[in-house]
């Protein structure tokens, strides 16, 4: 099923980089305009530099590419001797909690979603993927990774990590480490055999990814390193991946909508000490009280399925329960509606029948950015056309 292999990565040069945080960036789809200038700011060698470049039209394109070829030809950026796993671990906070994100990099064949092996999860909104197919002509690289997510019922990704902390970082800082790691050791390739692979980030990334390698396999004639896209790999149920609420915030309300509710929803007050996980419950939170209803679908797929019936309305998103009440609080929304994540167990369920959520659905977190690894197809074309 999944064809998942190691690579010869570009990372930075250790000799030249110090302070390996000062050159990250995170993905383009959150950077922005001020972020992006404060990242251009920081380091001269900042990621950003490739990763969303600056310029008008095409320029930015041509940018990046030159500056690529640049901090290779300068050392600034080095292949690795082999080709490896990247294994990556991050601690981060949710709520004060601490957490541990543990994964790794590699490279996975891309296919079509008909295949079945590479699952997209949700809808998204359209929009124009130009960009990001220009990045990866003139580049020929992934700079940043698609969030890839699996589902392991063993120990393997749990005992993969009794090896990996033994080997010597390329990176290390008091939040992350970044090892590379020879697969002749680990095995990640057969254990990938039979499996698929959940897209939690990056749907937009992807099918850019595959229309790019549809182009050249069909001019060339032949499968190679383009044929591959970089991921982030992380086991669903061991790798610390949290999966945090998207809540919805509504605006410009009327008689009909407040109607409509009350006649497809049976709504109930609650005082909300606790949130309950239920996935079939959502709350409504306005005038400073909670009310909720259960639903007979899962709760982000009847509430998508009420709101697309009121073309008038404004819909904002947000993670945070707080936030969602500020903004109500406020009166710059009306009414809240908070709901909990779908689990991961449910995740699998839904993208094994080969159904997709709604957008807006879920949202991964942490966010993998930009700078800890670069797969480049010129380097890796050889690697790839030799195990095709």
């Amino acid at each position: 099923m999944a064809d998942v292999r190691p690579f010869i990565g570009l990372t930075y040069n250790r000799d030249v980089i110090n302070s390996i945080e000062r050159v990250l960036s995170p993905p383009y789809d959150i950077i922005s305009p001020e972020l992006q200038m404060d990242l251009y700011r920081r380091h001269p060698y900042n990621i950003v530099r490739l990763e969303l470049p600056l310029g008008d039209n095409d320029e930015k394109y041509i940018n990046a590419s030159e500056t690529l070829r640049l901090w290779i030809r300068n050392n600034i950026l080095v292949p690795s001797k082999d080709a490896s796993f990247y294994f990556y671990k991050e601690k981060y906070k949710i709520e004060d909690r601490e957490r541990i994100l543990r994964g790794f990099f590699g490279v996975v064949r891309i296919e079509p979603f008909e295949k079945r092996v590479i699952l997209p999860h949700e809808f998204t909104f359209s929009k124009p993927k130009v960009d990001r197919f220009n990045l990866l002509k003139y580049t020929q690289s992934n700079i940043s990774p698609i969030l890839g997510m699996y589902f392991d019922d063993t120990e393997f990704s749990r005992d993969i990590w009794d090896y990996v902390e033994f080997q010597r970082p390329l990176f290390s800082s008091e939040r992350f480490v970044l090892w590379a790691v020879d697969d002749r050791n680990i095995d990640i390739t057969n254990f990938f055999v039979g499996k698929v692979i959940l897209i939690a980030d990056g749907h937009h990334r992807y099918e850019t990814a595959l229309e790019y390698k549809n182009l050249m396999e069909s001019e060339l004639g032949k499968p190679g390193a383009y044929s591959f896209v970089m991921m982030f790999l992380v086991d669903a149920y061991s790798g610390g991946l949290s999966l945090l609420p998207t809540h919805r915030v509504v605006k410009g309300i009327s008689k009909d909508f407040e109607r409509a509710l009350r006649d497809t929803f049976d709504i109930e007050g609650d005082s909300l000490v606790e949130m309950s996980q239920d996935e079939y419950l959502v709350y409504i939170y306005r005038d400073g009280e909670f009310a909720r209803f259960r639903t007979e679908e899962l709760n982000v797929i009847s509430i998508h399925r009420f709101l697309s019936n009121f073309k008038d309305i404004s819909i904002s998103y947000t993670h945070s329960l707080e936030e969602a009440k500020s903004l109500v609080d406020n009166r710059a929304y009306d009414l809240a509606f908070i709901v909990n994540p779908p689990s991961m167990d449910t995740l699998k369920m839904i993208v094994e029948n080969g159904e997709r959520l709604p957008q807006k659905s879920t949202y991964f977190y942490p966010k993998i950015g930009a700078g800890l690894v670069i797969y480049n197809h010129n380097i890796n074309d050889r690697e790839m056309r030799q195990n095709v």
